[in-house]
């Protein structure tokens, strides 16, 4: 009985924070068709509209357990791919790599992006060669009505003082959240629902995670 009254709480709970919860990710996918790779990829996002990046997709061989980390700059990319001044790490997250032609997801975000500026993104497999970064010769940008993403480089280990290869495309997805930054504590969430909404909607919780932070 116990169970079940969990469980009805977490129903309750969900239900309480149905419509009133931010809105879900969107996203922007380059492309899987790899002919290339070593440890790192630089590229530049240019927002159509105020947004928050999420988090993010890479493309990784083999199925090692690996280090990603992303950094951001103001501006262009391009041009201080090999210059650690100016940048600002994201975040860090250890992944399991996925292997050629899937998706590895990176939960690392909260970059609020302004509309019309440009950002500068290096993305970098910190624990190389447990896993290289697949990419892509060449460079083609991709945009949809709210984000468009330039690739620049290919670049070697270690990040910035490593080699740089050009033009490279980066092989992914970038998840993000169209308008001005908010998060559940701005919303006006408190107790329970705070909690539940930052498990959720800022800490992605799912599936057996959801249910172990449940329990």
């Amino acid at each position: 009985m116990k169970f079940v009254r969990i469980w009805r709480s977490a129903a309750l709970a969900l239900l309480l924070l149905a419509g009133t919860m931010p809105a879900l990710a969107q996203s922007l996918t380059t492309t899987y068709a790899t002919n290339n790779s070593f440890a790192g990829n630089t590229f530049d996002l240019t927002p159509a509209v105020d947004m928050t990046v999420d988090s993010f997709d890479v493309h990784l061989s083999g199925n090692a357990e690996t280090t990603v980390a992303i950094y951001w700059r103001a501006g262009t990319s391009n041009g201080f791919e090999s210059n650690a001044s100016g940048w600002t790490l994201l975040g860090t997250a250890t992944v399991a790599a996925q292997g050629q032609g899937n998706p590895t997801h990176v939960a690392i975000g909260g970059l609020a992006m302004t509309a019309g500026q440009t950002y500068g993104i290096y993305v970098d497999v910190q624990s190389y060669p447990s896993a290289d970064m697949l990419y892509t010769n060449g460079v083609a940008a991709y945009s949809n009505p709210d984000l468009t993403l330039t690739p620049f480089y290919g670049k070697g280990n270690p990040a910035f003082s490593g080699a740089t290869f050009s033009p490279r495309t980066w092989n992914g997805t970038v998840y993000y959240t169209a308008g001005p930054a908010t998060t559940c504590a701005s919303e006006g969430y408190t107790g329970t629902k705070l909690t539940w909404c930052q498990n959720i909607c800022e800490k992605g919780y799912t599936g057996a995670t959801l249910d172990m932070w449940i329990h």
